[in-house]
């Protein structure tokens, strides 16, 4: 029986890289890597010393010994990132020298900037004041100086909330500083590395796309579309993407650089394959995805897909066509050895299981019809193509997002024909404003086609994601699955396709089965009660207060915020949020008795005037109060001798009963 991973060698080298990789990431078990590395060595080298006789029994002795020293390389490479991105900074203000390494990020009350610190070898994120940059805009590859007490990330300790310090951390940053007016300065000095030089580039051709005349969502969706600039988007367009299940293709990725590959192709199509020059045809198409890669700054996304349609068009090359899928096998296996960490990230994931599941599923799936008209042939492939990118990734939407867009299928083959046609009219620009430099004196004419073609694609664009958007239902929200239950839908897609494409009955039993098991453990969950709760949640500006008793859910109405207070009593616990100073000067002669009281929303709330109406054994300010306010209470609290927990410093207050 021959082996099933003898066709991709690489997985069996991918595997234990990826076991190291998590080893390290969870159990913190770098100190072992030796005894991997050693092992691992000790094997391999007795495979070479087994008599003869015993070789074809004992064959799997290299592979397990080269298994071991995967393991080891993935352990010592994620703990070096470890310690590229952990917190040794000094918590009084020193002075730091700072290389910028991305385009800036403008935020409502700030600018954020990604940078290098090289004396450390440790990068950060850097805030400036809006108003610091009006007269010196730092490019990539800047460098200045400033002086500020470097903070590590926080999370605001929400029940259920987005990790933002690992994410930070997978993504190789130590901490971040806010940097006033008066603290920083450029040196005069830049950076001429590979990235930096590819980030201007971009930058260059940002301005270039400000210069032709397009509002403002036609600029942000072009910026998205063709150089993965999404610092224009508004959150609303965003939103529509989302709703619509073609978010996808915001993020300069796989999609992008395949449909830049189908055009270089095309061009290329007079270099037949039987001719002696074909060689060239593969070597011009990566020299020009590489380019390509280069204006849009070089991220991960595009050096991802680059990498794999590198290494296609070389098997191209050597006639190995079977070679396409053990492309992403290589393609993963050298990123994750540069940059492990790439595993936890989501766009890492998500590209991988939609280019594995086109490579594997969509020649088949677009077999299961046979179509012989050409045009509905290309609608049937782009339908089935679009149908296993989304089967390939559903679980994991489904895991992250907790969202499943209804209506992705027909979204997506609207979308993604559009997205190849305004790739092809931004060439058509480019090659406009290459004429332009030889006649000058008709940039003006060279321009209005192009540029007028594109604006209507956008409208269309919008348009469609607009409609859909509208349609009901167009959004499944809060359908959030664990690991296990990630691990089951994908056992039931899987099973389902086998059964379809590959005609295996029984596989069908492995389906119905995890159908089975999935719903009885929701069932059981719903069945058993809930225990009682109560959160104050970490919100910046804003209120937001949750409870839960048997298997009702309540939370913070605008008629209680109106009103100015709510009473909660749970298993005889009694909460007093107030929202509103409607107390002051009031007398009692008998305090109302509450556990704890709630202070929300209003600045000029005071201890000393709610005590005399009320008994509280715990105070808590959540984060809608300003730090003057909460600094405030929480001295009245000291003097008072009641407890006071503050939400924006400490997290979200939670009880359970």
């Amino acid at each position: 029986m021959q082996n099933p991973l003898s066709k991709t060698p690489f997985l069996t080298l991918l595997i234990p890289l990826i076991s190291g990789i998590v080893l390290q990431y969870y159990f913190n078990i770098q100190n072992w890597s030796i005894a991997f590395f050693l092992l691992g060595a000790i094997v391999m080298l007795f495979s070479y010393l087994i008599p003869k006789d015993k070789e074809f029994r004992l064959r799997w002795l290299f592979g397990a010994g080269l298994s071991l020293f995967l393991i080891g390389i993935g352990i010592t490479t994620s703990g070096y990132r470890q310690q590229e991105s952990s917190f040794i900074f000094s918590d009084q203000p020193q002075t730091y020298r700072a290389i910028v390494t991305d385009t800036p990020q403008e935020k409502p009350r700030s600018v954020a900037y990604k940078v290098q610190l090289p004396d450390l070898d440790k990068q950060i994120v850097c805030y400036f004041q809006r108003d610091t940059l009006y007269n010196t805009y730092l490019m990539p590859g800047d460098e200045f100086l400033f002086k500020g007490e470097i903070q590590a990330f926080k999370n605001q300790g929400n029940p259920d909330d987005f990790d933002y310090v690992s994410y930070m951390h997978d993504k190789g940053f130590a901490g971040s500083v806010y940097i006033p007016s008066d603290s920083w300065q450029v040196t005069g000095r830049s950076s001429s590395s590979v990235i930096t030089q590819a980030l201007r580039c971009r930058q260059h051709i940002l301005t270039f796309y400000q210069s032709l005349g397009f509002n403002d969502t036609e600029y942000a969706i072009l910026s998205a579309l063709t150089i993965g600039y999404q610092e224009a988007l508004s959150d609303d367009l965003k939103q529509s993407f989302r709703t619509t299940g073609t978010v996808h293709v915001l993020s300069v990725s796989g999609l992008h650089v395949g449909i830049i590959y189908v055009m270089i192709s095309f061009l290329l199509s007079f270099i037949r394959r039987n001719s002696k020059y074909y060689w060239l045809k593969p070597t011009i198409i990566i020299v020009l995805l590489w380019i390509y890669a280069f204006i849009t700054g070089l991220p991960p996304s595009v050096i991802r897909a680059s990498a794999m349609l590198t290494v296609f068009c070389v098997s191209e090359v050597f006639n190995r066509k079977s070679f396409s899928v053990n492309a992403l096998y290589i393609t993963a296996f050298f990123m994750l050895l540069i940059s492990p960490f790439s595993l936890f990230d989501i766009g890492f994931q998500l590209s991988f299981m939609s280019v594995l599941a086109i490579l594997y599923l969509q020649p088949r799936a677009s077999n299961l019809l046979a179509v012989k008209n050409k045009y509905l042939r290309a609608f049937w492939q782009m339908f089935t193509l679009s149908l296993v990118a989304q089967l390939g990734t559903f679980p994991l939407c489904l895991y992250y997002f907790g969202t499943f867009p209804t209506y992705f299928f027909i979204g997506n083959l609207l979308i993604v024909p559009l997205v190849s046609l305004i790739t092809y009219s931004v060439a058509g620009i480019f090659l406009a404003k290459l004429l332009s430099y030889i006649m000058p004196s008709l940039s003006v004419y060279l321009f209005y086609l192009p540029v007028n073609i594109l604006k209507l694609l956008v409208g269309i664009m919008t348009s469609v994601i607009e409609f859909f958007e509208k349609l009901p239902f167009a959004l499944i929200e809060d359908a959030y699955v664990s690991l296990f239950d990630l691990f089951l839908i994908a056992a039931t897609i899987i099973s389902f396709l086998l059964a379809v494409i590959y005609k295996k009955p029984r596989s069908l039993l492995v389906g119905l089965s995890s159908i089975l098991i999935f719903f009885s453990i929701h069932l059981y969950d719903n069945l058993c009660s809930k225990p009682d709760s109560i959160t104050v949640y970490n919100r910046r500006n804003t209120t937001e207060i949750k409870w839960n008793i048997g298997h009702q859910n309540y939370m913070i109405e605008n008629e209680d915020r109106a009103r100015g207070y709510k009473l909660v009593e749970i298993d005889t616990v009694k909460f007093l949020i107030i929202s509103k100073n409607i107390w002051r000067d009031k007398q009692s002669d008998e305090k109302f008795v509450v556990d704890c009281l709630v202070l929300t929303g209003d600045n000029s709330l005071s201890l000393y005037s709610l005590t005399q109406l009320f008994s509280m054994q715990e105070v808590v300010v959540d984060a809608s109060l300003s730090a003057k306010t909460v600094s405030r209470l929480k001295g009245e609290c000291l003097k008072l001798n009641i407890p006071c927990y503050d939400v924006a410093q400490n997290g979200a207050y939670s009880l359970i009963f």
